[in-house]
């Protein structure tokens, strides 16, 4: 069990200098600085919240699900138009990748397969699980 705790805290030694959590740090103290960009993403999320329980409330149809593909891609283009927010919303995802690429490195070593069911034999954005 040393052993294993010995190498967790490696792993999160290397997690806390990747190049994914110095960015996202950096891109997050920028966000908190910014009135705009936190207005922007409080905008997105409202009108994102508000599709959705429109979609929740009908039936849904192929003309509904088009509509409201339209209608969210129309409201990501409107907040990728404030960069501070735009570069805030990809470094947070950039880490959240590597955070569950480790994940399920993990776990497919305790289970014997990745969470999505298995390798789907595209290694361009994996690390080497296997």
């Amino acid at each position: 069990m040393e052993e294993i705790l010995k190498k967790a805290h490696e792993l999160g030694d290397l997690i806390a200098k990747s190049k994914e959590l110095i960015r996202c740090q950096e891109q997050e103290i920028t966000f908190a600085n910014d009135p705009g960009a936190q207005a922007a993403v409080a905008e997105y999320d409202k009108k994102s919240k508000e599709l959705a329980e429109e979609m929740r409330s009908g039936g849904m149809t192929p003309e509904k699900l088009e509509s409201f593909r339209t209608r969210m891609n129309e409201n990501m283009k409107e907040l990728n138009q404030n960069t501070i927010a735009r570069d805030y919303l990809e470094a947070k995802s950039a880490f959240n990748k590597l955070i569950n690429q480790v994940n399920e490195i993990i776990g497919y070593h305790i289970r014997g397969e990745e969470e999505g069911g298995g390798c789907g034999g595209n290694c361009s954005s994996c690390s080497g699980c296997h």
